[in-house]
């Protein structure tokens, strides 16, 4: 069930009046319900999937608060088999050697198709990290561990993250969801305008510049030169409005229930740097990565060995220096890992990876250059120098996304430096599209130089009178459905990964 779908308006309009006509104290467990009514609708047995990842972690982390001697045992056995779901699920039974048709109650279904609407659970990407963080915190005493089983089986099944995230921590999402929720018309108000701000990047500007860039990446065609970097910019407006407009939309289907969910994007093409850009870009993802993988991988026992044996070479600073970066390196290629097993997700974690490895060792070397050429950080130049550095690495970085190998990710970047301008092609475009993408694009740079100023749109409607808020957001819907068709709409890039 698609959240641009009709189905799941009339499914999320029934599930708001039903959640506050029930007593309050009833709410979280009714989510639970609710829950599962979408979890079911997008996968048949996934929900069971769900049920048992729910139930070893409520019993692991109960068992390593109970254990004198064996808590680490303990939670390495829980991680390991809510980490096995998600092995056999996405990653072998992806596997080619399985692609094949089959034959369920009477009927003849492709294997993806199969595999995506009855087996593989919406979510499963984004609640094994959150469970596996949950586990981790109890086992490091951050948190104590929830008695209530259904506590933990809502805080793994909430349908809004089930769509594309946030990751979030139990010690952040459980007093959202568990505290007395009493109706709101303010919550609900800026929920609908989020909600329709999404839409409005999913379905007015990503969907329809998703069109050409699938006409440049993903047909049978040679692109080269110009076309190429075309695409790889359409590339990433196209990324990031649907990835931030879904995460507006579900952020803002929460906020109707009351519950807040973290930010997942702040402005990622103003940053000056690689690292800013990763700490804008899916933050809750970064935060998790730096959570759980950089600080133990920084602090473990075979990192120590390795600093020490540094240390015999270099400076103690630089030792730690290569230290921090070889933890980047490892953090970055399980990013790529966590999105598939192709070799082009291996390539940009290496590609990422070792661009901050590299920054990292060499910081004291850039601050002595920039002495020497009397280049001030805060200086307008220098930051202008820095954005299209940064947009870029960025783009070029792309190219991992829009192939499928390894190998062909290095053809297209060979490509792309063969420019011939007969081989540029705006391909089928609209006339529309001459008009509506360059107009959302605009507007969505406009509200993000807005919120990068600290300027909400929302607060600032909220200061108008009910006319003028009223005409904005009619306004708003007439524009989503003036110029979004069905035969424009997609799926999410990101849905129930």
């Amino acid at each position: 069930m698609s959240i641009t779908a009709a189905g799941f308006m009339v499914f999320f309009i029934l599930s708001v009046i039903s959640y506050y006509v029930i007593p309050a104290k009833f709410r979280w467990g009714w989510l639970i319900v609710l829950s599962f009514v979408y979890i079911f609708s997008v996968s048949v047995f996934g929900g069971l999937f769900i049920i048992f990842t729910s139930t070893v972690t409520y019993f692991t982390a109960r068992a390593v608060e109970k254990s004198e001697s064996h808590k680490k045992l303990i939670v390495v056995i829980g991680m390991l088999l809510a980490l096995l779901v998600l092995v056999i699920l996405k990653y072998v039974l992806g596997m080619e050697i399985f692609n094949h048709d089959v034959t369920f109650l009477g009927k003849e279904y492709p294997y993806t198709t199969f595999m995506r609407n009855f087996i593989v659970p919406a979510g499963l990407s984004y609640y094994t990290l959150q469970v596996i963080s949950y586990m981790l915190d109890v086992y490091w005493g951050r948190i104590e561990a929830e008695k209530n089983y259904f506590k933990i089986l809502l805080f793994t099944s909430y349908f809004p993250q089930m769509v594309q995230g946030p990751i979030s921590k139990y010690s952040e999402l459980a007093p959202e969801l568990f505290k007395e929720h009493k109706l709101d018309w303010h919550c609900i108000k800026y929920g609908l305008q989020l909600m329709l701000w999404g839409f409005f990047k999913k379905l007015v500007v990503a969907d329809r510049i998703g069109i050409y860039v699938g006409q440049i990446f993903y047909r049978d065609a040679d692109p080269h030169g110009l076309s190429v970097w075309i695409g790889f910019i359409c590339y990433g407006i196209q990324l990031y409005c649907d990835f931030s407009g879904g995460i507006d939309i579900i952020r803002g289907v929460s906020l109707c229930f009351g519950i807040n969910m973290k930010e997942n994007f702040r402005q990622p093409y103003f940053s000056l740097s690689l690292g800013e850009f990763w700490r804008r870009w899916h933050i809750s993802l970064g935060q998790w990565m730096k959570d759980y993988i950089f600080y133990p991988v920084s602090i473990s026992g075979w990192m120590g060995k390795t600093k020490k044996g540094l240390k015999k070479v270099f400076t103690r600073k630089r030792a730690n220096k290569i230290g921090m970066a070889i933890a980047d390196i490892i953090v970055f290629v399980l990013v790529g890992v966590w999105h598939g097993l192709g070799t082009n997700y291996l390539a940009w974690g290496l590609y990422n990876g070792i661009i901050l490895a590299i920054s990292a060792i060499l910081v004291d070397e850039y601050a002595l250059w920039k002495k020497k050429l009397n280049i001030k950080d805060d200086s307008k130049g220098y930051k202008v120098f820095s954005l299209i550095r940064t947009l870029f690495i960025i783009t070029l970085g792309w190219v991992f996304d829009c192939t499928t190998s390894m190998k062909d990710a290095f053809v297209m970047i060979y490509n792309s430096i063969r420019f011939d301008l007969t081989n540029f092609d705006w391909f089928e475009l609209q006339h529309w599209d001459w008009f509506v993408i360059p107009l959302g694009v605009i507007t969505v740079l406009v509200v993000d130089i807005l919120h990068e100023k600290k300027i909400s749109i929302g607060d600032k409607m909220s200061e108008k009178s009910f006319i003028v808020q009223a005409l904005f957001w009619v306004l708003l819907i007439q524009i989503i459905a003036c110029f979004v068709s069905v035969i424009f709409a997609g799926g999410f890039m990101y849905a129930n990964f």
